[in-house]
């Protein structure tokens, strides 16, 4: 919960203590510990760690796999922080390179990544099958759609992450972004229903097998929905033209 949006103040007797509402708090029903960011104090990157019990659930996020990984919004309201548990991190590497995530609408890369990593993974647990067949056939089709993805999303990141770093990718927005934003939406979906092709096709008697599957579909379920990805509504600059809206799947 890195984002730098609490703010850590002084209490009327003079101890510290933390505010602030922080999103997309994923496995936070099984940490001891949060490390909730703050606005900088004194110009420095201040990181506070503080007991889970002590944050409270702002909004529980719907969606049965956001709901199981609480993926929810945190909240602090006049938790007392001892100086203790104040950390700079001003001089920490940051590890984050130059390129395409120095732009946050390019960062939002990630979120075809965990569709096309889903669909990885169920690949790589169930196999294509020894003998030639139906299945063989449903396999085969879920690795190309879910190459497609992955190549045609790199590809693209690629050669943005070459124009950002040679500081040209302002010049080419807005067209190139809106480009940007529909293959991120095009590998989700693509990479999307690879995962369900192979989930909705496939069984086993293997107890751990079966546990990722059931996993994998409940996964499935929680991202189809997702409003990152939903599909977004293009208006035209000409006077009385007819707006399109994408249909989502």
């Amino acid at each position: 919960m890195v984002a730098p949006v609490g703010r850590l103040s002084t209490g009327a007797d003079g101890g510290l203590v933390l505010d602030g509402c922080w999103r997309f708090g994923s496995g936070s029903h099984r940490a001891a510990v949060m490390a909730m960011g703050c606005e900088p104090v004194d110009g420095r990157r201040t990181t506070v760690l503080v007991d889970r019990v002590r944050l409270e659930v702002a909004q529980p996020w719907d969606g049965p796999g956001l709901l199981a990984t609480a993926s929810h919004t945190l909240r602090a309201r006049g938790v007392r922080v001892s100086p203790a548990d104040v950390v700079d991190m001003t001089d920490v590497p940051t590890g984050r390179p130059v390129g395409i995530y120095a732009d946050p609408d390019l960062f939002l890369a990630n979120m075809p990544g965990v569709a096309i990593g889903l669909a990885e993974r169920l690949l790589a647990l169930l196999g294509p099958g020894p003998v030639p067949g139906a299945w063989q056939a449903t396999y085969a089709e879920a690795a190309a759609r879910n190459t497609l993805a992955r190549r045609g999303l790199s590809g693209m990141l690629h050669s943005f992450d070459a124009l950002a770093r040679a500081g040209r990718l302002a010049q080419f927005s807005p067209a190139l972004r809106q480009e940007f934003l529909l293959m991120l939406s095009a590998a989700y979906h693509v990479g999307l229903d690879a995962a369900l092709m192979l989930a909705e096709s496939c069984d086993s008697t293997d107890p751990e097998v079966r546990q990722q599957l059931g996993q994998a579909r409940v996964d499935i379920a929680t991202m189809r929905p997702h409003g990152a990805m939903r599909a977004a509504r293009w208006v035209t600059a000409q006077p009385g033209a007819r707006s399109t809206e994408g249909a989502s799947r």
